[in-house]
């Protein structure tokens, strides 16, 4: 979720601190930005030991990290049928889930470079947008009815609606914000209701409570797993869930929950863990630690957890208010087999392992994060967003250096965008399954620095400057909340304007491995020329890199296969999503694409947000025809509340809280992928109303949001 989002219409009133982020002055084009690989160097960040290795109880030596199983049901009884009923009810309420990503002070620096990318005449990574499918099946997923039909959703609707989308075993799932699941037949037909993660973990019963920022993944070994994690907060629902626990500082109640199945069934039963974001009673900033944006994934030997750390109350490393990203390496096979965490005497499980690592602690190219190099400040040249790679399948994991698991980050800790990006390792991960950890002296974690690399830039993340934040811009349409945004209390005026979609920062939100590769990409601003116009248009889009393993297995170092952007003609695209390993060496990105047509009013106006992706492959340097692909076309513009709250003081880089990433997965020789859209034309008054499932079931009067869901052949 990148920073959770939370409160009632009012996220300008959240008071949870964070340190001052960026920016630059205004950006201004650059000449055509592709870097030479021989403009490109590379250098070790190091490799080290650890912070700590052991039983995964305890985290450190008196620290208590891990807790489970605690065993939950099968909710293989709930069928599809058992869905909401789609009829209006109650007076629609609504929250925005809080953006936590680190600030650093204004930043009085040099202009910032834009990509520009050439569409006239057509260059690489300016591409053409095709009104077919391109072969993709798409159907509608969890939309913002869905989630506040909830039973445990006692607040109504969610902005953004994170996804997370995992396939494995002829099912394919879909999770979603607060904290819910749609299960799908490889034909993306639904077998199952929205599900809530409640159910899932059991948290009712023990009085707590869902946070969001999902994620989820399939593992086929020991017979096939899937592994469930988000935000949970040790307080009840009853109460106010997380905000009444871990949202607002309160003492010990942010956990990580960790489900995973006790077979192959996207069903379940489940074995429930739990971590504790406030293990260690020596961490700056405890007990009020938050563990935000979680992502996962797995390795032959390990289940990897990432997660960004930030003091809600009270200061963090060298005092400042960000503890940087920290990694996790649990042993796999223990926790499939829903091994407990301590014996019955109390004492840690030795076949229950863990290798933790504090990248608060190691240099970054900017200093420290106690010490920045420009400022020295504390809390801004953190390691932040460090994503763990998923591999496509088994065949995929990389089994060189005992056992090894990849991350990826960009680096652009003031907000003036970069040309570095940094890969991390860790090694000698078949170490985990030694005995309480004994052989883990072999377990290394390292880091490569790129410099040099193609330009990034986008201002939108939360500490962008309000001038220079940039939200993408949609197709003119029917707002009927923005025009009652006076009338649903979200502004002080009667009716608002149609606003653009935030594509908050040039961060890395999802990572993939496949075929000896490693894929991610970024949101980018990206100036587009044409020949026959005098007036180049700028538009958000995509860098991208691809990054080989295989020197990695024979020397330790990695190489950049390729890098290049994508970027949609005359239009905008946001949060790109990547899937790689088919057998013919072809990957897609995917993505939500919207835009006005730009200056040339193309393409009938633009698009209202859609699902769309591209084929490449890791050396064609653009997409395959240089062509982007509509999966399923919106129907309506974004007009949910984030988009008007406090219209027209609110910050624009917090409106409107559109989701932060999709994601992309390969099961069977298809690739599916999952992307946030607005599936729905959008009604009027009377038959619009302020309330839950108005508009024929379609959506609420607080929010439209809905997602996609697709498969196509590579």
């Amino acid at each position: 979720m990148k920073g959770m989002r939370y409160k009632i219409a009012l996220l300008s009133l959240l008071s949870l601190p964070a340190v001052l982020l960026a920016a630059a002055e205004g950006p201004a084009a650059a000449a055509p930005h592709h870097s030479a690989a021989g403009a490109v160097t590379s250098s070790s960040l190091g490799s080290f030991k650890p912070t700590f290795t052991g039983p995964a109880a305890t985290g450190c030596a008196g620290c208590h990290l891990l807790t489970g199983p605690f065993r939950t049901p099968s909710t293989a009884h709930l069928s599809a049928s058992q869905a909401r009923s789609g009829q209006a009810r109650s007076l629609d309420r609504a929250r925005a889930m809080p953006l936590l990503r680190p600030r650093v002070p204004h930043v009085n620096g040099p202009v910032v470079k834009v990509p520009t990318v050439s569409c006239e005449p057509l260059r690489p990574g300016c591409d053409n947008i095709s009104p077919f499918a391109g072969g993709a099946t798409g159907v509608k997923g969890i939309n913002a009815v869905d989630s506040a039909s909830l039973k445990t959703n006692f607040i109504g609707d969610i902005e953004p609606p994170d996804q997370g989308l995992c396939a494995g075993n002829g099912s394919v799932v879909e999770t979603n914000n607060i904290g819910e699941i749609l299960i799908f037949n490889q034909a993306l037909k639904r077998v199952s209701p929205v599900i809530s993660f409640d159910r899932v973990m059991g948290l009712t019963k023990r009085h707590w409570s869902s946070g969001g920022d999902p994620s989820c993944l399939f593992d086929s070994a020991n017979g096939g797993h899937w592994f469930f994690t988000q935000f949970v907060s040790k307080s009840p629902e009853s109460q106010g869930g997380p905000l009444a626990g871990c949202f607002i500082a309160k003492a010990n109640t942010c956990l990580e929950g960790i489900a995973v199945s006790k077979g192959s069934s996207p069903f379940g039963p489940y074995n429930v863990y739990f971590l504790n974001a406030n293990f260690n009673p020596r961490e700056p900033g405890f007990p009020f630690l938050l563990n935000d944006f979680a992502k996962i994934s797995a390795t032959r030997d390990a289940f990897l957890l990432f997660y960004d750390e930030a003091p809600l109350r009270g200061g963090g490393l060298g005092g400042g208010l960000f503890n940087g990203a920290q990694e996790f390496a649990f042993g796999k096979n223990a926790l499939e087999k829903g091994l407990p965490v301590t014996k019955p005497n109390g004492r840690p499980n030795p076949a229950v392992t863990v290798a933790y690592e504090n990248m608060g602690l190691l240099k970054t190219p900017n200093g420290t994060c106690f010490s920045d190099n420009r400022f020295f400040q504390p809390g801004i040249a953190c390691w932040i967003g460090v994503i763990p790679a998923v591999a496509a399948n088994p065949s995929q994991f990389d089994n060189s250096h005992g056992g090894s698991g990849f991350m990826l980050t960009t680096v652009d800790f003031y907000s003036l965008g970069g040309n570095q990006l940094a890969v991390f390792d860790w090694t000698g991960l078949k170490n985990l399954n030694s005995s309480a950890c004994s052989a883990c002296s072999g377990i290394r974690f390292g880091g490569q620095l790129f410099s040099g690399v193609q330009h990034y830039y986008d201002p939108s993340g939360l500490g962008a400057p309000v001038p220079a934040s940039f939200l993408a811009p949609q197709k003119a349409g029917p707002i009927p909340l923005g025009n009652e945004c006076g009338k649903a209390k979200l502004s002080k005026v009667a009716h608002c304007p149609e606003g653009g979609i935030n594509t908050n920062g040039d961060n890395i939100t999802q990572a993939a491995q496949g075929n000896g590769q490693l894929w991610a990409g970024a949101d980018t601003e990206i100036v587009q020329t044409y020949a026959s116009s005098d007036t180049p248009e700028t538009h958000a889009g995509a860098a991208y890199w691809v990054v080989g393993t295989r020197s990695f297995d024979r020397t330790g170092r990695f190489s950049l296969t390729s890098q290049s952007y994508i970027s949609a003609m005359h239009e905008d695209l946001e949060f790109p999503a990547f899937a790689a390993g088919a057998s013919n060496g072809r990957a897609i990105a995917s993505f939500t694409l919207n835009g006005n047509g730009g200056t040339a009013g193309a393409d009938h106006g633009g698009f209202f947000p859609s699902s769309a992706f591209g084929r490449l492959t890791s050396t064609s340097g653009t997409l395959l025809q240089s062509t982007i692909n509509i999966a399923d076309l919106g129907q309506s513009p974004q007009d949910g509340f984030s988009e008007y709250q406090n219209y027209p003081s609110a910050t624009p880089a917090f409106r409107p809280r559109w989701g932060d990433y999709g994601n992309a997965v390969l099961m069977g020789g298809r690739y599916y992928f999952a992307s946030e859209y607005i599936q729905s034309p959008n009604c009027k008054p009377p038959q619009f109303t302020l309330t839950i499932g108005t508009c024929g079931g379609t959506r609420n009067g607080l929010a439209n949001w809905g997602t996609s869901v697709n498969f196509v052949t590579p």
